[in-house]
């Protein structure tokens, strides 16, 4: 779970991305989903490290974080990605690798390159199915727009101390309103989409919603047999 050959400056802007074992749909469950985000909440000042954006799909997630050091960054990844591989395991009722043992931590450098990042992390679902980043509760964006998330997804006030620092926002680059700078570039990003799809990260993203995959099965598989001849 470590990044080989990468060294990233301390204190750098980074894209994190990781998949479940052969792209499986591991990540499905709610409540895996939900104990992904703990587990990030817990962990993240412990190793230096600060979420901006995140997306949970079904079979992969992005974040935009900031490092300490790419040590730091690495323990961090090992520890939380171990926890939520016995999870998913003990969840899920079986035994072996749920979490692909490599993740991508590219660096963020440029200003703008960081807001596509960003715009790019919260459409991937919306790229999938057309649903609303907003109403997503696996969705940064829709933490930074429905400050009551912290209260849904805590069972005790430990918990909710946790979610409440689950994001990070550096003036810098939110300004003042960390709620009105997304809201913002949330929808100047739905105002480009057909030309935003190439701008970032063509190789990297994976269809990462269940449900679509079986939608779109159960539709090719019905056209074949109307096509038989």
């Amino acid at each position: 779970m470590y990044p080989r050959n990468q060294t990233l400056p301390n204190e750098s802007y980074t894209h994190v991305f990781f998949r479940a074992h052969n792209r499986q749909f591991l990540f499905k469950k709610r409540q895996i989903k939900a104990r992904l985000l703990y587990l990030w909440a817990k962990y993240k000042k412990k190793f230096g490290v600060k979420i901006y954006e995140f997306i949970i799909m079904d079979n992969h997630c992005h974040m935009k974080v900031k490092a300490s050091c790419t040590m730091q960054l690495g323990n961090f990844m090992r520890v939380v990605n171990s926890q939520i591989a016995r999870y998913i395991n003990y969840i899920l009722e079986r035994d072996s690798q749920a979490i692909r043992e490599r993740y991508k931590s590219p660096m963020i450098a440029d200003f703008s390159y960081g807001l596509k990042v960003m715009q790019y992390i919260w459409l991937n679902r919306f790229k999938v199915n057309n649903s609303n980043p907003i109403n997503d509760p696996f969705n940064s964006i829709a933490w930074r727009q429905n400050p009551e998330l912290v209260r849904y997804f805590s069972k005790n006030t430990e918990d909710e101390e946790l979610f409440r620092n689950l994001l990070d926002s550096d003036e810098d680059i939110y300004g003042k309103s960390a709620q009105k700078f997304t809201l913002d570039l949330l929808n100047a990003a739905l105002g480009e989409i057909q030309e935003f799809d190439k701008t970032v990260f063509e190789n990297s993203h994976t269809i990462g919603n269940s449900d679509y995959v079986l939608m779109r099965k159960k539709t090719l598989s019905a056209f074949r047999r109307e096509n038989i001849p």
